[in-house]
């Protein structure tokens, strides 16, 4: 199933385009889900993506951006 809100929906497709895999969390989780870098390890190349942010748009630019500035590209 797809990120409800269509900017965050768009922000996870940019992320899997520049090589991030997406992780839909459980049902029962407080999250929608995880982005995690290709290269990354425990250095914090990942990202938390949540179900209803009080800024669906604030949101989306903010994990555009972990993308674009992830230290492994």
């Amino acid at each position: 199933m797809a990120h409800p809100n269509k900017h965050i929906r768009e922000a996870i497709k940019h992320a899997e385009e520049n090589g991030w895999r997406f992780e839909k969390a459980s049902a029962r989780a407080h999250i929608y889900g995880k982005l995690f870098c290709p290269h990354g390890r425990r250095d914090g190349c990942r990202m938390n993506v949540y179900s209803t942010p009080g800024s669906p748009e604030e949101h989306a630019r903010q994990i555009i951006r972990r993308v674009q500035s992830c230290p492994h590209s």
